[in-house]
């Protein structure tokens, strides 16, 4: 079984971004996408996504292991974030094999103009506008997490979400992959 954590909802405190290095050579833009970091699959190398991601935005800001969720019971898998201003990228292993991509995560910040998210959707984007323009998305708000959650059955593993009960004011976190702890 799988460990779940929040962690992907949450911001995490000490994120600044810093002066970016751009390798002219590297992709103009990354692509946030339901199954893939830039060019790597959810699942594929994290050694890869770490270096297309380094090319683009210089070495993490920030990396974390994360804490599995307790109520899921014992793990093998163990799962660390990596944070790029306020973009995290969670990998995983399990006893010992090579990292994997798991998953993605955008926190309200300077997002990078060389980061393309689902529908256009970012940080700055009023939820609103976010339920216009993805595609058959229904949005409600979810009192256990005090969170108003937006999901579409066309990215089934992406998730919208914003801090308004009424569904008012801006996105305020989008991730690919969430994994809850109850």
């Amino acid at each position: 079984m799988k460990a779940v954590v929040l962690m992907m909802l949450t911001p995490l405190a000490g994120c600044q971004a810093g002066p970016e290095t751009v390798d002219p050579a590297s992709p103009r833009t990354l692509a946030l996408t339901a199954g893939a970091v830039g060019s790597v699959p959810n699942g594929g190398p994290a050694a890869t996504m770490q270096s297309e991601l380094t090319a683009l935005f210089g070495a993490p800001t920030r990396v974390t292991d994360v804490e599995p969720c307790l109520l899921a019971g014992p793990t093998t898998v163990k799962e660390r974030a990596l944070d790029w201003q306020n973009l995290t990228v969670t990998v995983a292993s399990e006893a010992g094999a090579a990292e994997t991509v798991a998953g993605w995560s955008v926190r309200p910040g300077a997002l990078s103009t060389r980061l393309d998210l689902p529908y256009g959707v970012s940080t700055r984007t009023s939820v609103p506008d976010a339920l216009s323009v993805i595609p058959d998305a229904t949005g409600k708000y979810n009192d256990m997490f005090g969170l108003f959650e937006i999901f579409t059955k066309a990215e089934p593993d992406v998730f919208w979400t914003g801090d308004k009960p009424d569904g008012s004011g801006l996105i305020t976190h989008i991730t690919n992959h969430p994994q809850f702890c109850e």
